[in-house]
């Protein structure tokens, strides 16, 4: 069953008997269903014994933990001791997002530590209860950053699980303690990019540039399809799902399809660098000096073959 069978099978669950009336979903450890209000409720049993139970609500949640309760599945009444989030929220496109965010968390390690909801309902609450602005540019990043990861999966290299954990990190990927690969990318006709003098010259990382020329095209590629690709390609990934949702839960749907990228243009212009080889200032940053960042053009840059970029990401 995927997400959008979940949907469609919530619409058909409705309870006056229990307060919840809720179903299984295959392959995963929990329920999903609906509360006497009509809310989207997602359950899981509770392992923990002798912990006292826990309420908390914002706007668009409501969070019981480790609460004894009685609800219908399968036209059975049952009472056992449940973990249960409530979603509020009744706009469809929220919805699916509750239901994408907690099936994968519900399929990460845990360690039997179920302590891990309190973190979930922390996290979602700030993703439907804060909003933001969302610039053209970080949309733009956010598309070079998951065709990248879609791009690396298709040739056999699957580096979604290095990805940044919130935006504004130093470095996109973190392969390990010294590895590090950024992305960028440029709407202009040349390879020029914006860098942090950092990501340039650092004598702590092996260091690894993406560039990706973009071109605007009415059938190409939008940062609504990658997202739709994500979510079928990791439906399970948890903290890839959530940090994607940071971001485009605060987008309205038809700016996430507006903007569109020439798929073969972009195949045709993707180019790998080590930092090294990128024109940039050999000092240091001088003490008491921080945040330096310049444009560098990389048309005379030498690049490197992806095969060889493939093979460094595979070291270790």
């Amino acid at each position: 069953m995927d997400n959008t069978e979940i949907f469609k099978k919530l619409a058909n669950c409705h309870t006056n008997v229990a307060p919840f009336v809720v179903f299984p979903v295959d392959g995963a450890p929990c329920y999903f269903g609906k509360d006497q209000d009509g809310n989207t409720v997602f359950m899981i049993p509770s392992t923990l014994k002798n912990v006292p139970p826990l309420h908390q609500k914002t706007n668009a949640l409501v969070f019981f933990f480790n609460r004894k309760c009685s609800f219908e599945l399968d036209n059975t009444t049952v009472t056992k001791m449940v973990h249960i989030l409530v979603c509020k929220e009744h706009d469809n496109e929220r919805i699916l997002a509750f239901i994408r965010l907690t099936r994968a968390f519900a399929q990460t390690e845990r360690d039997n530590d179920q302590l891990y909801l309190a973190k979930l309902f922390s996290s979602l609450s700030a993703l439907f209860d804060k909003k933001k602005e969302i610039s053209d540019i970080e949309l733009q990043g956010l598309f070079a950053e998951l065709y990248t990861i879609l791009h690396f999966k298709n040739v056999g290299c699957d580096i979604s699980e290095y990805w940044q954990s919130r935006n504004r990190m130093k470095f996109d990927f973190t392969l390990t303690e010294r590895k590090r690969i950024e992305i960028k990318s440029t709407l202009l006709a040349n390879r020029t990019h914006h860098f942090k003098h950092e990501q340039l010259l650092s004598e702590l990382y092996d260091i690894r540039i993406i560039s990706i020329m973009l071109r605007q095209c009415d059938s190409g590629t939008s940062l609504g399809d990658l997202i739709e690709k994500i979510n079928e390609e990791y439906f399970s990934q948890y903290p890839l799902l959530m940090h994607i949702e940071s971001i485009a839960s605060h987008i309205d749907r038809e700016r996430l399809y507006e903007t569109k990228y020439d798929s073969s243009y972009i195949e045709a212009n993707i180019r790998y660098y080590n930092a090294l080889s990128i024109p940039h200032f050999n000092e240091k940053t001088p003490d008491g000096v921080f945040n330096a960042e310049y444009d560098c053009i990389l048309d005379t840059a030498i690049n490197i073959e992806e095969a060889d970029i493939i093979a460094w990401i595979k070291e270790r």
